[in-house]
């Protein structure tokens, strides 16, 4: 017992010694590297162990480092291992929250037991105590004991000892961290020192009772013109740096009520007696128990200068848009940094290569606009890398762009347009024929005007894409209504001045509408795309015509000289043949036919509305024929000075309550009942009195008035038979328009619902001559009609030109015998034959007939002897309104 005693009396004895001669030796402050070495060699050999270590945590603590590890069998001290925490998860925690790790068999101790495979067994250690080196509340590092070839149980003398050793490089970071924060302060004032010298802005130290200067700093010295001798112990008054005594009395005002006064603007003077602009900061600090002031002085005088140049460019060019903003921009560009030549290029199309100046100011005067090519110059590069500036020398750095040396241009600055995407619009250029001198602010004002000449000409480019879309038809790119009105407004007045002629060729496809039903809208659009290429190569070859497609299937061509009247009708077949010329889209050979009409400039018209109406109307002669082009002649056309003054007014008339609806009564001529009534338009006019249907519907045939003329007549009288309740079918005309019209069965069937009818009370008239112009066409909307229960007819028939096979094609439910025929029956043989053979054949086809005209009891007794169905005329009863038409049915 005392033995063990005494032993341990001595191991303490021994530790303390080596704990005092540690701190004898000034350990705690010296250098870590040196401090390492000797608190491991220390601890090994007073512990009798053979590895002792110490190990730092890196900032996040999850790596280990190792300082110095000495070995008491070698002699020698180690360093630069490195441990994970991800691989020794157990140990680091138990570092992270334990002061001490004792683990006497560390192959086996949950907290060290990680190590064995890897590092215990290799080198044989069996026994490990770890004392944890804590600074601030946490653990920064371990003293690690590792006992060879032998079991230790470690002492609570020697886990104390260890643990001493530890606070020993608690000390040693410690001083570690002094020492750095030392070295970084004295860093500090150092390169305070450099700053204060070498600082920019003017520096000073200016006692406050009495305004002397006690310090300045070397930009004080080198941007005044004043050493240090000349103003330091002298008064900022006498040495005369105020331009403004307000100014100075403001400034002393505010540092002795605030303190701390930033950026005040004043102006000081020069020992050369220029006058600059400052922003001037001070600080009243205490020095040497007198109350002082240490400002800082930034010279913003270049500043205010190029503000000044900035806002007299923005004013002047502030209220300009479009091409004045460009041509003021430039001007005041190269006014303000004396430039001799000043441009905006605008961008050419991408295969061209080139830029055009749009604004040029040359020595303050404008200059024509000229175009060159980007390879090679200075554009090229500003396009691409953004900013530049050459200052001298840029003839000789772009040999290629000739008209730099040909103008003797030295310098060159330069600014890229480009639009909110950063698509390149352009540039901004500014040439001088000297060197530059300030490069930065050229660089600045053009970088500050460049993002309002960019949304300038960004929207300069979609005013221009925009009126681009209003002028051409999106599908083909021709040329639509408005630029062929333009077009025809500038040709003719060129031609009227010049005594010339010119032709309008006024283009209708035949057949398009059942090509794009049946294969689809992309074929559809593939084949006018190509049709108006090859119209447009064809048109331009020979004669110089302009093409433009109206809409639809409808084209137009305009040649402006006609040297003679062939012309029109030669090139009228070569476009009728460009049209009708087979084409190979996606596997499918494809035609069509057109039908032409032409119109000569001023022969037929000497407006731009009148040709087009003259063309018009020979389009639809062509149409109605199927001659393929026919050229203008006044005979067909139905207008007059007269129809012209009604057209002008026949727009307004349903607006203005004048169109009337009269009703005719029609028998069954085979029992004599009442067997339904046809609907017949007038119009009340104002001055003309009530007009038949002849004097207005063929001018509303012509123009687009008839559309809504035709649905108000439905509309009316479906719902006139819907009031009477009886009365039969009602029977309309169908126009031609119409019968071309896609959306003719909607439009129909949206009137019938609106009106409450029935689809079977309405019997639709169409005449012959409506089916020749496109017959495929006119079938398809016929049997859309037909689809909605409403009966067809086809009136005035024996006067057109429609075949047999059309009516048996065509979803017909009667014929109606013109009157031409029925008035003369009686008294012509042959007139008589044809209506008995109408009855016949419409019979054997399935089709009831009607006789129009029927004006005596004989015509109408042979008529119902020849087996005609149903009969119209003034015998029967005059068409009247519908008040009259009430008591007709009344009294019949």
């Amino acid at each position: 017992m005392n033995r063990a005693h005494d032993q341990a009396a001595l191991r303490v004895q021994t530790q303390q010694a080596t704990l005092f001669a540690l701190l004898k030796s000034g350990i705690p402050t010296a250098l870590a590297a040196d401090a390492w070495k000797a608190l491991t060699e220390a601890t090994a050999r007073t512990l009798s162990v053979q590895r002792a270590s110490i190990w730092l945590l890196d900032d996040k603590r999850d790596r280990l480092m190792l300082q110095d590890l000495y070995d008491v069998k070698t002699g020698r001290h180690t360093k630069g291992l490195t441990l994970e925490a991800q691989q020794y998860p157990s140990y680091f925690h138990a570092l992270r929250w334990s002061r001490a790790i004792v683990a006497p068999d560390a192959a086996t101790d949950p907290h060290t037991k990680e190590f064995a495979n890897g590092y215990l067994e290799p080198l044989d250690i069996v026994s490990m105590l770890d004392a944890g080196i804590w600074r601030g509340g946490a653990a920064r590092g371990v003293v690690c004991l590792e006992s060879v070839g032998e079991r230790r149980d470690w002492f609570a003398d020697e886990q104390q000892f260890t643990g001493s050793i530890a606070d020993l490089a608690v000390s040693v970071l410690d001083n570690e961290a002094l020492r750095a924060a030392h070295a970084k302060l004295d860093e500090s004032e150092t390169l305070f020192s450099r700053a204060l010298r070498s600082s920019p802005d003017w520096i000073s130290v200016v006692r406050m009772d009495d305004g002397v200067i006690l310090h300045v700093n070397d930009a004080f010295e080198r941007e005044s013109g004043y050493a240090a001798a000349e103003v330091v112990g002298r008064p900022t008054v006498e040495v005369g740096l105020w331009a403004d005594p307000k100014q100075r009395s403001g400034w002393i005002e505010r540092i002795r009520t605030e303190g701390l006064v930033r950026e005040y603007e004043v102006e000081f003077l020069t020992k050369a007696g220029e006058r600059r602009t400052f922003l001037l900061s001070g600080h009243r600090v205490e020095i040497g128990g007198e109350q002082c002031v240490v400002t800082s002085s930034r010279d913003i005088s270049e500043l205010k200068r190029r503000e000044r140049l900035v806002a007299d460019i923005a004013r002047g060019v502030g209220a300009a848009i479009g091409e004045s903003f460009f041509r003021s921009l430039v001007d005041h560009l190269a006014g303000a940094l004396e430039a001799d030549l000043a441009f905006v290029g605008e961008l050419g199309r991408p295969e061209t290569g080139t830029v055009r100046s749009i604004a040029t100011s040359d020595h303050g005067k404008p200059r024509d606009d000229f175009e060159y090519p980007l390879d090679g110059s200075p554009c090229e590069t500003i396009l691409a890398h953004g900013v530049c500036a050459y200052p001298s020398g840029v003839a000789v750095r772009f040999p290629h762009d000739r008209a730099l040396s040909e103008n003797n241009i030295e310098a060159y600055v330069g600014a890229p347009l480009i639009d909110a995407s950063g698509k390149p619009l352009g540039l901004i250029a500014v040439l001088f024929k000297r060197p530059l001198a300030d490069v930065a602010l050229a660089e600045n004002l053009l970088k500050i005007f460049a993002a309002r000449a960019s949304a300038e000409m960004e929207r300069r480019q979609q005013l221009r894409s925009l009126e681009h879309q209003a002028r051409h038809d999106p599908l083909t790119g021709l040329g639509n209504r408005v630029r062929l009105r333009e077009m025809l407004e500038a040709g003719m007045g060129a031609n009227a001045a010049a005594g010339r002629r010119g032709a309008l060729l006024l283009l209708d496809l035949d057949r398009f509408k059942e090509i794009n039903d049946t294969l689809g809208h992309h074929v559809g659009d593939t084949l006018l795309i190509r049709l108006s290429r090859r119209l447009e190569r064809e048109m331009r070859t020979g004669w110089g015509g302009q093409v433009a497609r109206l809409g639809g299937d409808e084209f137009a061509v305009w040649i402006e000289h006609l040297d003679r009247d062939a012309t029109a009708e030669i090139a009228a077949a070569r476009a009728l043949a460009a049209i009708t010329a087979p084409l190979e889209i996606e596997g499918y050979r494809l035609e069509v036919g057109a039908s032409i009409g032409i119109a000569i400039a001023p022969d037929h018209a000497d407006s731009p509305s009148g040709l087009l109406r003259c063309a018009d109307v020979a389009m639809y002669e062509a149409k109605r024929h199927g001659s393929g082009f026919v050229v203008y002649e006044a005979t067909q056309d139905p207008y007059s000075v007269e129809r012209l003054g009604l057209l002008t007014e026949l727009g307004g008339a349903m607006g203005r309550g004048e169109m009337r609806v009269h009703y005719q009564p029609r028998r069954n001529l085979l029992n004599g009942e009442l067997s339904g009534f046809e609907a017949l338009a007038r119009w009340e006019h104002p001055r003309l009195g009530l007009l038949g249907p002849g004097r207005f519907v063929p001018l509303a045939e012509l123009s687009d008035v008839i559309r809504p003329l035709t649905l108000w007549v439905l509309g009316t009288a479906l719902k006139q038979r819907c009031a009477w309740n009886k009365g039969g079918v009602m029977a309309v005309n169908l126009s031609a328009r119409h019968l071309m019209d896609d959306s003719c069965p909607e439009q129909i069937a949206r009137v019938i619902s609106e009106s409450g009818a029935e689809p079977s009370m309405l019997e639709l008239e169409i005449t012959e001559s409506s089916l020749i112009g496109d017959p495929d066409r006119a079938q398809a909307i016929l049997e859309r009609i037909c689809n909605l229960g409403v009966c067809i007819a086809i009136d005035d028939f024996g006067t057109g030109y429609s075949s047999l096979s059309h009516l048996k094609r065509l979803p017909l439910h009667k014929l109606k015998i013109d009157v031409s025929f029925v008035r003369q029956m009686l008294a012509s043989p042959a007139d008589g034959a044809i209506v008995d053979s109408t009855i016949g054949l419409a019979h054997q086809l399935g089709l009831s007939v009607a006789a129009e005209g029927i004006e005596d009891a004989a015509t109408l007794d042979a008529l119902r002897v020849h087996g005609c169905d149903e009969g119209q005329g003034y015998f029967i009863g005059y068409p009247m309104p519908a008040a009259d038409a009430t008591a007709w049915m009344a009294s019949h």
